[in-house]
């Protein structure tokens, strides 16, 4: 009703309409978001694996051999970017893992990446972690674990600590899961605000551009997950902004429904 009474009348009924509509779009995507979350525990593929990535290291290889001569040298460091993924492996010192070991009693906890990448478990078993991935965790920890606790069941998340900044509600660093898809990692940070433009959204590394908006809005619409969309402790996804004119305070409504339709379009596919 404030933010109406500002605005010329005839910009009031498509006002409240985009406001009614977007709280509507919100509470739907919400719960879309919830739903995909659960789904995401259950499907092994939303973490990348070696195969995926050796693949993707060929592709980038042979473009950068004969492909499109102004995106060779592009491709040919992704090429470099993936095979060092593969040698080093995903896990920093530093990075957070929830491991939840059921025996005779369920035993949760949150370790951390120790000096020389290695995880602690129950304060006896040492897991190395150098050149694992984050789909090879589980596999990781699991073998190690079995040497000493007859466990009825292995649980085993990685976390990822990643900024979500630019036109989001509660912009900030947050450890989610790693295969937590990027929509629900938008919606994490409150989802985007009035002036968002979720297909202009960037992602940096070390205060340089490391995925460019067309290739996160792709991965937004593809449904990728913070894993397979490459990310490492310490990355920014940054939702755009929408360029300014005309009426502000209207478009910018109208655009965050837009925003959260767009999210809620690429949940759905999933």
């Amino acid at each position: 009703m404030v933010i109406a009474s500002r605005l010329p009348p005839f910009a009031s009924t498509s006002l409240r309409a985009a406001a009614r509509g977007l709280v509507v779009a919100m509470t739907l995507s919400s719960f879309v978001s919830m739903k995909a979350e659960g789904q995401a525990r259950s499907a092994p593929d939303l973490l990348v694996s070696r195969a995926d990535l050796t693949a993707a290291a060929t592709r980038a290889d042979v473009a950068a051999a004969t492909g499109d001569p102004s995106k060779r040298t592009e491709n040919a460091l992704t090429a470099a970017a993936i095979r060092e993924r593969l040698r080093a492996g995903d896990l920093q010192v530093g990075d957070r893992v929830i491991v939840t070991i059921i025996s005779d009693a369920v035993h949760r906890d949150t370790v951390v990446v120790r000096s020389g990448r290695s995880l602690e478990l129950m304060g006896m078993i040492t897991v190395p972690v150098t050149g694992v991935l984050r789909s090879e965790l589980h596999d990781r920890v699991s073998t190690e674990v079995l040497k000493y606790v007859k466990a009825q069941q292995i649980e085993v998340t990685p976390l990822v600590r990643v900024g979500i900044l630019g036109a989001v509600v509660r912009p900030g660093y947050f450890a989610f899961a790693s295969d937590l898809p990027l929509t629900d990692a938008i919606m994490g940070a409150g989802g985007p605000t009035g002036a968002a433009d979720v297909q202009r959204t960037t992602v940096r590394r070390k205060n340089q551009e490391y995925r460019s908006s067309d290739e996160t809005s792709k991965a937004i619409a593809g449904g990728l997950t913070l894993d397979q969309f490459g990310l490492s402790a310490g990355d920014e996804l940054v939702v755009g902004q929408q360029r300014q004119f005309g009426v502000s305070t209207l478009l910018g409504m109208t655009g965050a429904l837009a925003s959260v339709l767009a999210l809620m379009v690429a949940l759905r596919r999933h």
